[in-house]
């Protein structure tokens, strides 16, 4: 009993790698300090208590400024194996480009190149580069509402029972918020859809909550929602993914 539940602990660290078909990018935004700014991760860890349970993760998060011109550098690689079964095994890498249009506080421009890939949900691997405006539709000191319609290039190929490719062209519409409610409350949201641009049936939606309470000086709480949609997954995957998180923290 003991070790099945280690191993589900394991598996919900996880959990949030799995699901992800829609990767948030928004949310990765550093703030407007020149220079780079970001972290980089490596992780392997090898546990034995009945099972032989090994873990492997990378994560990239780089932002680097200068001026108009801003880069975002991405990568997560997450893989958990449990005797001979991988359990968990994504990742993904993001890159893209940022210019803000001289003169304007109001209109950017986005160019973005993405590889994913999810073996469990039948992915092999799925490639997106797209190009598109991003407006600033306020730009409040509590308040910030941003939105954009890129159109991105789709390459995707499923390990399914046809090992199917598609190829076609996707808009990548998004609109993003973020509001200090008060100084002891803070929302931030992120939504996308992402429909086929000739056949609207088929699509994705991606939306994220977050509301983060100060309760003290020291002790906070957060909660938030993630969901994801796919109207057309690969055979025996279900459509709908989500979860609900919550944090309580304490600092010294």
């Amino acid at each position: 009993m003991f070790k099945k539940i280690i191993s589900v602990l394991l598996f919900c660290v996880f959990w949030q790698n799995i699901d992800a078909q829609v990767v948030n990018v928004e949310k990765k935004r550093k703030g407007e300090d020149e220079g780079f700014q970001g972290k980089i991760g490596l992780g392997f860890q090898l546990l034995d208590n009945g099972k032989n349970v090994m873990q492997f993760s990378n994560n990239i998060d780089l932002q680097y400024r200068k001026g108009a011109h801003l880069f975002l550098l991405l990568s997560d690689l997450n893989m958990m194996r449990v005797d001979d079964e991988n359990i968990v095994n994504s990742g993904f890498q993001h890159l893209r480009y940022n210019y803000t249009v001289k003169d304007s506080s109001f209109l950017q421009i986005d160019a973005f190149g993405q590889s994913q890939y999810n073996p469990i949900k039948l992915l092999t691997q799925r490639f997106v580069a797209g190009l598109g405006p991003r407006f600033r539709l306020l730009n409040h000191n509590k308040a910030k509402i941003y939105i954009a319609s890129p159109v991105m290039y789709e390459y995707e190929k499923l390990s399914d029972s046809l090992t199917s490719i598609t190829r076609f062209i996707r808009l990548d519409l998004y609109a993003s918020i973020t509001w200090d409610i008060s100084e002891s409350l803070k929302m931030r949201s992120i939504t996308y859809y992402q429909p086929h641009i000739s056949r609207f049936a088929d699509y994705r939606i991606s939306s994220e909550t977050i509301f983060s309470f100060k309760i003290t000086d020291k002790l906070a709480f957060n909660t938030g929602f993630e969901a994801t949609y796919d109207s057309e997954p690969p055979e025996d995957i279900q459509k709908l993914f989500y979860y609900w998180r919550n944090k309580l923290s304490f600092s010294f």
